[in-house]
């Protein structure tokens, strides 16, 4: 294997040496010891309690609403640019997204997200709703590592934590208006407060999108093909029954019109006939967007949720009860040529229940624990109806019904005052029923994990973890005429890692570093063919290991400092032939595992001066480079290294900001996702495009 990320890893921690930790210690020492300067002290509750950030034995980035306000976070793709080890991209349509987390991949179609992506502790329970906007947001936590024992089904890669601002007991209210280039214009606004008195609080919240778009198909006269629409809106209700009884109601709507299928071809294509005739060869250009069509794609979704908090003084017992409806669907070119190959219309329609019950104990105690259960129950229908040369052929249809049992636990005892050990396990029993091809297969595991935090000092913790991670099998999608097999497999790994966290020169400083090692059975991929079919497979034994290195400094009172380094080697060590994938298992075995950079590194400056008048002027710069990305399976296909800076200006007074910006300053251009026709038996490689240079003028306003 390459020694490749050791020596970025010695790079990056040379320039962090040159370009932070020296100035600090000079600057600290120059000071007059003002400890009246410090970062902002983050308080996570990933443990259902409220926690210092750094004493959680867990790899955590966390977003305070500071944070997401400077770094612009409306969706998740931006958190991820922030985020070491962690790769979020948009593509085919407006609801279809690719998520990796150290190694550990999206499955796309009816498969399942790594992580467990929750808004106000209520699961996302579609994959299509991680492409949704984030509005009125107060938090964001990125936790890596296995998280079933609290964070629920498909929590095998970590979790994604998202809570939006809180009723508020005095009237609040917000309003923001952006315009930016490829007239991207959005409308946003919240109001919050009591109805009738402090026990019984409301919050309403909105947001509106229209872009035209920057990406042109130039066959079709030049139109546009990333244009989009959207509309969302969130109220909630907040009822304090009594000092010990609240219950918080909440209801979303979203709503994502625009474009999809702008996938460019990756080679020249070709058209594969039957014998004895030959392949037709098209001679397409390359990397230029010329599907002969415009595609459309909607996601429609409901959600309503109700949490009811019983405080009995020693713990607090919590019901959270949830119902989504998601509707979507696309009409694209499937072979992205200038010819009229192969067409696709997809139909995706969820109806999802979900209730957990979990008993958390307080936090005074050297014994604290959290225990519960969960149910979850989805039908699901999914049509993919393709249309090959103008004649069309029977669609690939699934309707399939998911139903999940699961109980879990985490306990945690000061065995010293400077000692901690965590016992944790999750049980899972998930049955998908495919009533299309008359299936049905029940899938359990049971994942403890276990970690041990010592406290060196105040603001200064070292952990080590082991821990089980589990994702359910299922059926696929198949299409008369596939090759894939009927049904996949579970997959489950195993986590080792061990990581060091805390806080430094009064404050002034705040890093982690984590390594891992994930010994991965079974792991799930997905491959699609020419025949609408969406299907995974699975890879028998694979290895990744990987770190994470993050530091937030304050040099001086006016510059803080962010710098992050994420890093991941892989190996696929077992694999044989697996129907339907063209490709054989001899030029897979001891590849990479595909799907993430080897290497990341995000820097982030961002200046404050004081202004006459109670004003701020804020000067952000954000760089980010991430190394070679393997798309397939063999490695054949790789996106090169490449940076991105992005630039903001913003005037701040303590009611109003107005911020000038501009996103991927240098115009960067790269591929988001790639899919081989050799895999997939496609006329040709498509590869879905990056998003252009864009600038763009934000003002805000709140009182």
């Amino acid at each position: 294997m390459s020694n490749e990320p050791a020596r970025a890893l010695r790079a990056a921690i040379a320039l962090i040496l040159s370009t932070t930790l020296f100035p600090l210690a000079a600057s600290y020492a120059q000071s007059d010891n003002d400890d009246d300067s410090y970062i902002e002290e983050i308080i996570v509750t990933s443990r259902y309690r409220a926690e210092k950030l750094s004493d959680v034995p867990d790899s955590i980035t966390a977003f305070t609403a500071a944070a997401i306000e400077q770094h612009r976070i409306e969706r998740i793709n931006r958190v991820a640019s922030l985020t070491p080890n962690l790769r979020f991209s948009d593509d085919q349509e407006v609801g279809v997204s690719t998520l990796v987390i150290r190694g550990i991949r999206q499955n796309r179609g009816t498969g399942q997200p790594p992580v467990s992506f929750r808004i106000d502790g209520v699961s996302a329970t579609n994959n299509l709703l991680t492409t949704q906007e984030l509005f009125d947001i107060e938090s964001v936590d990125v936790l890596r590592g296995p998280q079933g024992a609290l964070y629920g089904r498909n929590a095998i890669g970590g979790a994604i934590l998202i809570s939006t601002r809180q009723p508020t007991t005095k009237p609040e209210y917000g309003f923001r208006v952006t315009a930016a280039e490829g007239q991207d214009y959005s409308v946003s606004g919240s109001a919050s407060g009591p109805i009738t008195d402090e026990n019984l609080l409301y919050r309403a919240s909105f947001r509106v999108q229209d872009r035209e778009g920057q990406l042109r198909n130039t066959f079709l006269n030049n139109q546009f093909v990333d244009y989009k629409e959207s509309t969302a809106f969130r109220g909630r209700v907040l009822y304090k029954a009594s000092e010990k009884l609240s219950i918080d109601l909440r209801a979303q709507v979203l709503n994502q019109e625009g474009g999809s299928g702008y996938f460019m071809p990756g080679s020249e294509g070709f058209l594969p006939l039957p014998p004895p005739a030959a392949p037709i060869l098209f001679g397409n250009p390359t990397y230029i967007i010329q599907s002969n069509r415009i595609g459309e794609s909607f996601v429609d979704s409901t959600e309503v949720s109700a949490k009811v908090d019983y405080d009995f003084g020693w713990g607090t017992l919590s019901s959270i009860t949830s119902y989504t409806d998601v509707d979507s669907g696309n009409d694209q070119d499937l072979d992205q040529t200038l010819f009229e190959a192969i067409d696709i219309i997809v139909i995706d329609e969820s109806e999802t229940f979900a209730q957990e019950v979990r008993l958390v104990s307080n936090s005074d105690n050297a014994f604290r624990w959290a225990a519960g259960v969960q149910y979850f129950s989805q039908d699901r229908f999914r049509s993919l109806a393709t249309t090959f040369l103008g004649f069309p052929v029977p669609p690939a249809a699934q309707d399939l019904k998911l139903e999940n049992f699961a109980a879990f636990g985490n306990f945690s005892y000061d065995i010293r005052d400077d000692l901690e050990l965590t016992l944790a396990f999750r049980y899972d029993e998930e049955t998908p029923e495919d009533t299309t091809q008359g299936k049905s297969e029940t899938f359990n595991e049971f994942q403890p994990k276990a970690s041990l935090a010592y406290s060196f000092r105040e603001g200064l913790l070292g952990y080590v973890t082991v821990g089980k991670g589990f994702r359910a099998g299922g059926f696929n999608n198949l299409a008369p005429g596939s090759n894939f097999m009927p049904g996949f497999d579970k997959e489950s790994l195993v986590s080792y890692e061990t990581g060091l966290k805390g806080t430094a020169f009064s404050g002034r400083m705040r890093a982690g570093l984590s390594l891992f090692l994930i010994d991965y059975t079974d792991q799930q991929y997905f491959l699609f063919d020419q025949t609408g079919t969406q299907a995974n497979i699975n890879v028998p034994k694979s290895e990744i290991t990987g770190g994470e290195l993050e530091i937030t400094a304050l040099p001086v009172d006016s510059l803080q400092l962010n710098i992050g380094f994420g890093f991941t080697e892989s190996e696929i060590q077992e694999y044989e032939d697996v129907p339907g994938v063209l490709v054989p298992a001899s030029e897979i075995l001891g590849r990479n595992v595909p799907g993430a950079p080897v290497w990341s590194l995000n820097l982030a400056a961002q200046h404050t001066m004081a202004l006459p008048n109670d004003l701020n002027l804020v000067s952000r710069i954000d760089y980010e480079h991430r190394d070679k990305t393997y798309w397939t399976l063999d490695n054949l296909d790789v996106q090169p290294a490449y940076d991105l800076t992005n630039l903001s200006v913003a005037l701040e007074s303590e009611r109003w900001t107005t911020r000038l910006y501009v996103n991927n300053v240098f115009d960067e251009d790269y591929i988001e996702w790639f899919f081989a026709a050799r895999f997939i038996g496609l006329p040709a490689d498509i590869a879905w495009p990056s998003k252009p240079r864009q600038a763009g003028l934000e003002f805000s306003f709140r009182y």
